[in-house]
């Protein structure tokens, strides 16, 4: 059994490695830039006359500029997706998980948090941090408001993290 458990550990850690890395900075730069280059192509296309009107080509220039458009919100948005980060209990490790989500809908163990060394949690309107025993700040995650906050406060009273 201990063997399976380090067989798991190893491989969450390694798939952790893997789908933990963000593009490049030079492959964001350069999404932005053909990105909003094919905005302004998009909106171009409407500011250039054409030779003859006709219900075709204002159909094409139409097809051609919302492909445009949409690739460039697309290429756009490589760059600017920030992670978003979820906690989740386990039981059975007696661990807290901080998870964090990745494109597509993939996430990684980010931090794992042994229920011991949690000294205190506080909940806010806007903020639940996770204290250690020593007082300092383990993780801080943002919250959504008062719905979140009581959403936050249930799933905390219901895991018992007093030793057995």
């Amino acid at each position: 059994m201990m063997a399976m458990t380090q067989i798991a550990n190893e491989a969450r850690s390694r798939v952790a490695m893997v789908e933990g890395k963000r593009p490049s900075l030079s492959v964001r730069t350069s999404a932005v830039v053909f990105g909003f280059a094919f905005i302004w192509a998009g909106i171009g296309l409407w500011l250039v006359p054409g030779l003859d009107l006709t219900p075709m080509i204002l159909l094409s220039k139409m097809g051609i500029s919302i492909l445009l458009v949409t690739a460039g919100v697309g290429l756009t948005q490589i760059a600017t997706q920030k992670p978003r980060q979820e906690l989740h209990f386990d039981q059975r490790n007696r661990q807290l998980l901080v998870f964090e989500g990745l494109p597509r809908r993939r996430k990684h163990v980010a931090q794992a948090i042994n229920y011991e060394d949690i000294g205190r949690v506080d909940v806010s309107d806007t903020r639940l941090t996770v204290l250690g025993a020593d007082g300092g700040e383990i993780v801080g995650l943002p919250l959504d408001g008062p719905h979140a906050r009581l959403d936050a406060i249930a799933q905390l009273r219901s895991q018992t993290m007093l030793p057995l």
